[in-house]
């Protein structure tokens, strides 16, 4: 079959698609193609909003490997999130925040907004807007990303 046929073979009877469409001298179609059939698969290209410099160590996305977060932003490995072990980052990329709320944290009350990846839409962590004890008012604008939900991506040697 030639790709006009598969192409409009839904949309034509047999007869008229192959009389019409893959003659030599049929008249070159105007306007718009018709939709591909069920059997084509247009993929999406993976594009993230932000690239993290190729020569540092980064973290990515443990499901998309969208980048997150460069080495040198990491403050602390010593933090729990709500599935197990996460890392206090200075700054990410690729994330998108939630609404604030009020949540009693094993550190005390402090009102966070859940941070999911832009790409793949998986819930990583969360973002500290405020603290509400004067201890813990570093955190304030950090980020927790669990570690089940990202990789090291690159020099890690």
């Amino acid at each position: 079959m030639c790709v006009a046929q598969v192409l409009t073979a839904h949309l034509l009877p047999p007869r008229q698609a192959l009389g019409s469409l893959c003659s030599p001298w049929a008249a070159p179609r105007v306007g718009p193609l018709p939709p591909a059939p069920a059997m084509v698969r247009i993929s999406k290209p993976k594009t993230f909003q932000a690239y993290l410099d190729d020569c540092h160590r980064r973290y990515s996305c443990a499901h998309c490997r969208a980048h997150l977060a460069n080495h040198d932003d990491l403050i602390s490995k010593s933090f729990q999130g709500s599935q197990g072990r996460a890392y206090l980052f200075n700054s990410v990329v690729n994330v998108g925040c939630g609404p604030a709320e009020e949540r009693v944290l094993l550190t005390g009350l402090h009102a966070v907004a859940d941070i999911h990846c832009e790409n793949c839409k998986t819930t990583l962590g969360w973002k500290y807007e405020q603290a509400f004890e004067s201890s813990q008012k570093y955190k304030e604008g950090k980020y927790i990303i669990e570690l089940n939900h990202m990789i090291k991506d690159n020099g890690w040697d």
